[in-house]
């Protein structure tokens, strides 16, 4: 064997000292635990005014045939709905055009939460152009305003961020001019606008609403399916309402429509005190988020329900005409639970989801 010199052996020794600590950087890097999601700690908070947005007052709902939708979600088990019939609404603006509306028009609620159902009769509006993109559903999220002069404040904050107003109108009570805003965040925001009202009649209830049949007592979540939920987190942050966690969902025991399920998604969520909003991306399917997009587009897909034993509660409202169209489960360290949802969408564009949380 051949001697090695000593300049040899030194350069010998640089090379195996790089070779280590490359592999030492290695090691490290690899040692680090995987990143799959963003925490609700490392987003933005919400830089609104929470005393808005925290709560939606009602859900705007509209269809094309009223009474059908009705009578499907009162055998359901939706009680005191108010049918009011025709209603003519003469003080509008729509897209800088004054117009008169005539619409369909009935009440309910959900808990503290409650819904307007709306039937385009005659007129332009944001009702009419949500039917021709989307179909039946849920076209707005409905928040208060405490003054005229606090509703002028969020429409110039909103405008000053790149959203228009679509409609807005007034009203005349006993107390005062009551004025409603539609904003135009659908095009970015997942499908769904926001309204803004000022009612001077608006107080406190003195009792609780009436309650509607088991489930559908109080919704636990709003869930919106979109094309990409990093656009559309990006687009609410700018709007200053926080950071959108998102993480990547597989669930356990996944079936689709009788069989075997391979869907998977991406879930973004708002944690707010009062209800969850989700933000669905399909990443695989079938399922019916895939659905659901190519019927209506982005949108309002499911209004979520807690459920002490789902299975009864299957049976129940699948004798009722809503079955299962897809379900599945989570697991983790600290949760572990069911879910299902309920074909309810061919009336109205609205899915029911029951969710069952082991205590």
């Amino acid at each position: 064997m051949k001697t090695l010199n000593k300049t040899t052996v030194r350069r010998l020794l640089r090379v195996c000292g790089k070779l280590a600590a490359a592999a030492l950087l290695l090691a490290l890097v690899l040692a680090q635990p995987s990143r799959k999601a963003a925490y609700s700690s490392e987003v933005a908070s919400p830089t609104v005014d929470l005393s808005i947005y925290r709560h939606a007052v009602h859900i705007g709902w509209v269809a094309k045939d009223l009474d059908r939708v009705l009578d499907y979600w009162e055998k359901l088990g939706l009680k005191h709905v108010e049918r009011v019939g025709i209603r003519e609404m003469p003080d509008r603006v729509y897209r800088g055009k004054k117009t008169v509306l005539v619409r369909k028009m009935a009440f309910g609620n959900l808990g503290d939460v409650g819904i307007e159902w709306m039937q385009p009769v005659r007129g332009e509006s944001v009702n009419n152009e949500f039917l021709a993109k989307h179909g039946d559903g849920i076209s707005h999220l409905a928040y208060a305003v405490r003054t005229p002069e606090q509703l002028d404040e969020q429409v110039k904050y909103f405008a000053a961020r790149g959203v228009a107003v679509m409609e807005e109108g007034s009203w005349q009570t006993a107390k005062g001019k009551g004025r409603l805003v539609y904003l135009e965040t659908a095009p970015e925001g997942g499908g769904v606008n926001i309204e803004l009202v000022y009612n001077p009649e608006a107080a406190a209830p003195a009792t609780p609403p009436p309650e509607n049949d088991y489930p559908f007592f109080r919704t636990i979540q709003y869930a919106f399916v979109v094309r990409d939920v990093k656009k559309v987190a990006a687009f609410y942050e700018r709007l200053g309402f926080g950071g959108m966690p998102v993480d990547h969902n597989i669930s356990v025991n996944r079936n689709y429509r009788g069989q075997p399920g391979k869907f998977e998604m991406y879930l973004g969520w708002w944690h707010w005190p009062e209800v969850t909003f989700e933000w669905i991306q399909s990443l695989a399917g079938p399922n019916v988020y895939e659905e659901y997009l190519g019927a209506h587009g982005e949108g309002f897909h499911h209004l979520a329900f807690e459920v002490t034993d789902i299975d009864r509660a299957i049976e129940d409202l699948k004798s009722k005409g809503a079955p299962v169209s897809q379900s599945g489960g989570w697991e983790s360290p600290k949760s572990k639970g069911r879910f299902a949802y309920l074909d309810t969408e061919p009336y109205g564009g609205v899915t029911v989801e029951l969710l069952w949380n082991q205590k």
